[in-house]
């Protein structure tokens, strides 16, 4: 790096100290009321302030010009004078695009404009970019595409750069994730610029690196912005001049800096640019308006996975950056660009996947809020005195299940057999083992899936809510093995009908027969639902008769319910009262003597007792 390289540094400088000077006083000026969209007192109440941003392009107008001038003040002649006069005509096309977009955001932010007027000024600013003769003539060798039309190339440049803007003003929220990303982005192609050389982009890169970053850490480490939005008038000035910067680099590919520069910036965007397509495909086939506002984007779907608001922007952070490091690492080794485009669009893929899964796990154990309110912080402690309750608890810890209602007489509690670290352990194995069969038995599943269809053409599988550990209810899968019928004379035992019971269809009694029905249930130990060996999960209409005769059925909540049990082994399915009685007494042995070696034992004989046909 050279001494002109540590010029590039006084942008940013200049745009932080502007930015700290400013955008302060600017914020708290607005907080009066005064700027408020509407006058309603809820609007003070909420403290909402929609133009955090409103300083940001003075700013940055400031900063650049003031930084264009520093080479020569210098003594660097750093610009050719082609360099500078091709320059000077794009800087005065993005100076007057972001105005443009300022006076419109500005005019968003203050009084609200429609949405046809944001689409037009955003199409007449992204144009101003081919007019300077910017654009993308190029896709790098992605698909194996190297040169482009103009019409195609201006085209695409013209959509590219509206899509982007509109994304980073889609994720300005309250937790600052618009400025984040820019911050993310600027300080990658500023690196770029820096080592390669490229003046120009060096210039711009680091003063808008300092407005972001600047903007960010408020959000961040000062209590009052934390309900501060950088309105359009920020983001689409922000977003407009960070496509300036990828279309400037991009055209620096294969000469200054190395070939595929335009999947470096793909590598930040393409996480919240795949988000916002994603977010307007639901919302259209919801039937609901394009821009209407839900908790359906990124930031809001952190949330309801259950993580911190507070902490959401963090991992998001942390996933832009995964991607980014993964996107420049590429590009700077020269491997082949499409791999990894593929690469990119597959692990966005996993994150939905991921994503959705942890949405439908955390907001399924909300279902049942009103559940624990009603029973207790651990479920079970409804109804107990308190001092028994410290008494057992100081015994057996917070996982003991205190009880006493039987005629005033206190029931001899019985504790779980495994210590904590042996129960993490004993989940970490089922978890794992529980995956790799769901994999290695697909086939099984797809034919089991197939010829239930082929049977009866109703669903093949079949759920039911269970309670399971702490009291709560889960959905128990199984492959549907009896008619759509079976229950129309209300709650029955799967098993009351015996082998030959008439409820059952031709394939579901191969399959109960082989306990292949069973094989679903590999998704709920997965989950967390169930564990391999347990308690045999019950519903709560029989669970609630078993209790009239012994509750201590309740202390069997205090562990997860299994596929298989110590109990089934022994005492079989049951179809009675009785039976039902005698395998609780099973089920209390193995809660107060379960260990690793008792699982084992319970794992090895139900296999054997499936091999050779054992009717249980």
């Amino acid at each position: 790096m050279n001494e002109l390289n540590y010029i590039y540094i006084i942008p940013c400088i200049i745009s932080i100290l502007l930015s700290v000077v400013i955008i302060t006083r600017m914020r708290l000026f607005s907080a009066s009321g005064t700027f408020f969209r509407t006058v309603d007192d809820a609007d003070r109440e909420r403290g909402i302030v929609e133009i955090g941003g409103m300083a940001i392009f003075p700013i940055l107008l400031v900063s650049l010009c003031i930084s264009l001038g520093l080479p020569k003040w210098f003594g660097f002649d750093s610009l050719s004078s082609s360099e500078v006069e091709r320059s000077g005509l794009r800087i005065m096309q993005v100076v007057a695009g972001a105005a443009l977009l300022y006076i419109v955001g500005l005019k968003n932010d203050l009084h609200g404009t429609s949405s046809k007027v944001k689409l037009i000024t955003l199409f007449c600013a992204a144009s101003m970019f081919p007019v300077s003769k910017l654009w993308i003539v190029d896709l790098q060798g992605v698909f194996g595409i190297y040169e482009l039309p103009y019409w195609v190339g201006m085209s695409l440049t013209v959509f590219v750069v509206m899509y982007l803007t509109e994304t980073i003003a889609l994720f300005d929220d309250i937790d600052g994730l618009g400025a984040g990303l820019i911050t993310i982005m600027t300080a990658l192609l500023m690196g770029f610029c820096i080592v390669y050389e490229f003046t120009l982009g060096s210039i711009v890169s680091s003063a808008l690196l300092g407005v972001s970053l600047t903007y960010s850490l408020l959000k961040l480490f000062r209590k009052n912005w934390k309900k501060t939005l950088m309105g359009h008038s920020g983001s689409y000035v922000l977003g407009y001049i960070l496509s300036y910067l990828t279309l400037s680099v991009t055209q620096q590919s294969g000469h200054r800096m190395p070939e595929g520069m335009l999947m470096v910036a793909l590598g930040v965007t393409i996480v919240p640019m795949l988000d916002v397509l994603r977010v307007l495909r639901q919302r259209v086939r919801e039937g609901r308006a394009m821009l209407t506002p839900d908790r359906n984007q990124m930031q809001h779907r952190f949330v309801r996975m259950g993580i911190a608001p507070s902490l959401t922007p963090v991992c998001i952070i942390v996933i832009l950056l995964v991607f980014a490091s993964i996107n420049a690492y590429w590009v700077v080794m020269q491997k082949n660009l499409t791999v990894l485009f593929i690469i990119d669009a597959i692990l966005w893929c996993l994150m939905q996947f991921g994503i959705s899964f942890a949405i439908s796990t955390y907001e399924s154990k909300r279902r049942h809020r009103k559940w624990d309110m009603e029973y207790g912080r651990d479920a079970w402690e409804a109804n107990v005195p308190v001092e028994i309750i410290k008494r057992k608890q100081q015994t057996f810890g917070t996982l003991g299940l205190p009880q006493n209602v039987i005629l005033g007489e206190e029931i001899d509690f019985i504790p779980d057999g495994m210590n904590s670290i042996e129960r993490n352990i004993k989940r970490l194995v089922d978890m794992t083992l529980a995956g790799i069969m769901l994999i290695l038995m697909s086939p099984l599943f797809l034919l089991s899936y197939i010829l239930i269809k082929l049977d009866d053409g109703g669903p093949a599988i079949y759920r039911q809510e269970r309670l399971g550990r702490f009291g709560r209810p889960f959905y128990i899968y199984k492959f549907r093995s009896m008619r759509l019928d079976a229950e129309k004379f209300g709650p029955a035992l799967s098993h009351s009908g015996g082998d030959d019971d008439p409820r059952l269809t031709k394939v579901g009694k191969f399959l109960r027969a082989h306990h292949l029905d069973e094989l679903p249930q590999l998704w709920n130990v997965f989950c967390g639902d169930m564990a391999f060996i347990g308690y045999r999960p019950e519903r709560k209409f029989f669970i609630d008769q078993i209790m009239k005769h012994d509750p201590r059925y309740s202390f069997l909540y205090q562990i997860r319910p299994g596929v298989t049990s110590y109990a089934t082994l022994y005492n079989g399915y049951t179809d009675t009262m009785e039976k039902m009685l005698r395998r609780l007494n099973y089920d209390l042995y193995y809660l107060e003597h379960r260990s690793f070696w008792f699982d084992i034992k319970t794992l090895w004989l139900t296999f054997i007792s499936i091999i050779f046909g054992k009717k249980f």
